[in-house]
């Protein structure tokens, strides 16, 4: 279905379930919302952040150009993409003419969600605030996501409490499942474990759990290509060609690091049919992953666009191997985790038996159905994500950035890094004397979302 197609389902009366799940869809909506969306849904699919930003700047009201920086914009299309690939509208509802749009999609990946779309109420109707939920055949549950009733001038013991009452919202309804830390000037203010990191055997989560952080695991990647940069063993401008001139092929040898890096190389994903086919078994390091990305056609020539990019930092990883001398796993774990202090910090082969590391659960499944996520990942994570980590460990990251024990130049500004795939969500959000993460064994977005609500409320 195109987008045109699915535009005209604006019909007058949309039945969902029985009677009562009726909602009213208001039809021929003004001219100015269909271009919005179709300005949304366009911008999306081109694969180019820049594309993204260039709509949001004239598509959104100012109030939602203030609520992301174009960064976290970035960011959180970059996330979105890996997600979702290309979207497919289905269909549109609104409640109310005062409402925000309902839009239900599905991705290229196989995932549905629902985008809640908030608009000005009046002409020229733009965008003021998006939400994404996943799982588009649920009832949308409204604005879940209200923010947590705390300010930065408040006393720990208010922020503590008004935390757990918040959180455990959340827990209750089973939207949230892991761990929250929130520090101020680097001390612990607020950290509480909720939920289970193994719901067969009704294990719970603990401070001390382990979880996945997704694509939170790229910066550490680059933080060793920044450490390798400083030492002059690299160059931002070295090619793939000159640092792994047995590059299977022959365009991306022309890639730079700084290409790399910036998603901008064009090297394809590992994500996709033939990794959805392959044994899980087989991905046990990031050269495992390097060997299969690394074998595909790449996708565009260096440099011809922005599109987020798994391959390009497992590509990344085999090159910290190469100009390091040692494994991309021991490099991190000696160069990264060690003089952070991240001491829990580190790869997990997820089919082992594993003490205190939460199992991922998703709907992502046939029937939809809550389900463990070891079958949709490799054994083990890699250089674009898949690591395992404490929420104490993100915080010492964070502090050693902060005093640049890591890299030679201290990172103190806002920071905000996040991952999520099957049954993992995490975010590391860092501003002034504030530091807020959230670790969570679902699918993503309610993890990052309730982390990005929690430190806006500390930093407005």
């Amino acid at each position: 279905m195109n987008i045109r197609n699915a535009l005209v389902l604006l019909i007058a009366l949309v039945i969902t379930g029985n009677a009562r799940s009726q909602q009213l869809v208001y039809d021929g909506p003004p001219p100015e919302i269909k271009a919005h969306i179709d300005a949304f849904i366009q911008a999306f699919n081109s694969g180019s952040a820049d594309e993204f930003e260039k709509m949001a700047q004239s598509n959104y009201s100012p109030e939602g150009i203030r609520r992301r920086t174009p960064e976290e914009r970035k960011s959180m299309y970059e996330r979105m993409q890996a997600d979702f690939g290309k979207l497919t509208l289905k269909r549109v509802e609104r409640r109310g003419p005062d409402a925000p749009l309902q839009l239900y999609v599905t991705g290229s990946t196989g995932t549905a969600a629902t985008i809640t779309m908030e608009l000005e109420a009046a002409a020229p109707y733009r965008i003021s605030g998006l939400r994404v939920e996943l799982g588009n055949e649920r009832e949308p549950q409204g604005n879940t996501l209200a923010p947590p009733e705390i300010r930065g001038d408040m006393t720990s013991v208010e922020i503590s409490n008004r935390l757990d009452t918040y959180f455990a919202k959340f827990a209750a309804g089973d939207v949230f499942s892991g761990v929250v830390l929130v520090a101020k000037g680097g001390n612990p203010v607020f950290q509480h474990a909720y939920g289970y990191a193994d719901r067969n055997n009704k294990i719970p989560n603990k401070l001390g759990t382990r979880f996945n952080l997704g694509s939170i695991n790229k910066a550490f990647t680059q933080v060793a290509i920044e450490q390798l940069v400083e030492e002059g063993k690299l160059s931002p401008t070295d090619t793939v060609g000159k640092i792994l001139p047995d590059y299977p092929q022959a365009e991306t040898r022309a890639a730079t690091v700084s290409q790399l890096l910036s998603h901008t190389a064009g090297i394809a994903d590992f994500f996709g049919e033939d990794f959805s086919r392959t044994a899980k078994d087989l991905f046990r390091s990031n050269e495992d992953y390097y060997k299969f990305v690394s074998s595909r056609k790449p996708l565009f020539a260096p440099g011809e666009r922005n599109q987020y990019c798994n391959g390009c930092y497992i590509t990344l990883g085999a090159i910290i191997a190469r100009a390091s001398g040692m494994p991309y796993e021991q490099y991190i774990a000696e160069h990264v985790y060690k003089p952070a202090g991240m001491m829990s910090a580190g790869p997990v082969q997820t089919d082992a038996i594993n003490e205190d590391v939460a199992v991922g659960y998703t709907h992502r499944s046939i029937d939809h159905q809550l389900r463990p996520n070891i079958f949709l990942h490799g054994a083990q994570g890699s250089a674009a994500g898949g690591g395992y980590a404490t929420a104490n460990d993100l915080l010492a990251f964070d502090s050693a950035m902060r005093a640049g024990r890591l890299t030679k130049t201290g990172k103190s500004g806002m920071r905000q890094i996040a991952g999520g795939a099957a049954g993992c969500n995490s975010v590391l959000a860092s501003s002034g004397e504030w530091t807020v993460i959230v670790l969570s064994n679902l699918d993503p977005p309610t993890g990052e979302n309730l982390g990005e609500a929690v430190i806006h409320a500390l930093v407005p």
